[in-house]
């Protein structure tokens, strides 16, 4: 693991190792099979956009069952983890079409309730959008009859999902949060969204800082997937939780694109394993699981 995966250094120096990385992989095969990949998927996702637009219900139905399994992910879960509610938060510009596959990878693997939340983070914040998951997940434990929930956020919508746990306290309502390509320590990309959302994600925001000094050691278990290709989050080593009172494990995915990580066999089979075994603790003993000291740990202030 590379200095820079330890964290705590100067965000220039950060993204003059993001751009040196991103040279070497024009010599790697694998990259520009990943990248391939990426471009492909980009466009199978346009065109399942208008689908997110439709009742749950029917979204999920719209899944290919084959592309499910051949994902590998058809795990089977017991009983008392398949009953947990599990909510897919999307990420930025995009809906919950983004997890049809996903989706249809947890209910063969008999989860009984998998939901998608929509947002629109041209229009609102991340406080707003949070508050709005923050009452999906008290409707959905209300009719379930469920105590907790389990979150899994793509993009932004990681961030969502760290934002109504920490901030609106949500910890009694949410057992496990799994974010995907999220930008924890904010990303250089977010210049160039629109909205009030990205803005707030850039590297060294209020927003960020706030939400670093609200996290507290909980029973909360967070897991969270990263790239070395994923070019949304920059640098790539921000797609890690690194704060240490959050004890999270990070997972690495190579050679895989921002997107195509939501159709990653590692990501599907990894995701439906964690939800499947909803008790278990993964070991932070590898390198890449360890959290950094608390004195390590700091996000910068944004120059104004």
């Amino acid at each position: 693991m590379g200095q820079d995966e330890r964290e705590g250094i100067p965000p220039a120096d950060a993204l003059r190792r993001q751009a040196g990385r991103a040279i070497g992989y024009l010599a790697r095969p694998r990259s520009y099979a990943g990248l391939a990949k990426e471009a492909a998927l980009t466009s199978v996702h346009l065109s399942a956009y208008p689908l997110g637009l439709l009742p749950g219900g029917r979204v999920w139905q719209q899944a290919s069952r084959k592309d499910a399994a051949a994902a590998g992910s058809d795990l089977p879960a017991d009983s008392a983890s398949a009953a947990m509610p599990v909510v897919l938060v999307h990420g930025y510009v995009h809906n919950r079409s983004a997890f049809l596959v996903m989706a249809q990878a947890l209910k063969r693997a008999g989860f009984a309730h998998v939901h998608g939340f929509n947002y629109n983070p041209l229009l609102a914040d991340l406080d707003h959008i949070a508050a709005h998951l923050g009452a999906e997940v008290e409707r959905i434990t209300r009719t379930t009859g469920a105590s907790k929930v389990a979150l899994v956020g793509h993009s932004m919508g990681g961030m969502v999902a760290r934002h109504f746990v920490q901030l609106l306290d949500g910890y009694d309502a949410v057992h496990t949060v799994i974010t995907i390509g999220a930008p924890h320590r904010g990303s250089y990309t977010s210049y160039l969204g629109l909205g009030p959302a990205a803005a707030q994600l850039r590297p060294g925001s209020a927003y960020l800082r706030r939400l670093e000094a609200s996290a507290r050691p909980s029973a909360v278990r967070w897991i969270s997937y990263y790239s070395d290709l994923d070019f949304l989050v920059v640098p790539a080593v921000h797609g890690k939780l690194v704060h240490p009172a959050l004890a999270a494990t990070n997972i690495r995915v190579n050679d895989t694109g921002h997107l195509s990580m939501l159709l990653s066999r590692k990501v599907l089979r990894g995701i439906t394993g964690h939800l499947a075994s909803p008790d278990a603790r993964l070991s932070a003993s590898p390198p890449d699981t360890a959290p950094p000291s608390a004195e390590a740990f700091a996000i910068p202030h944004r120059a104004t």
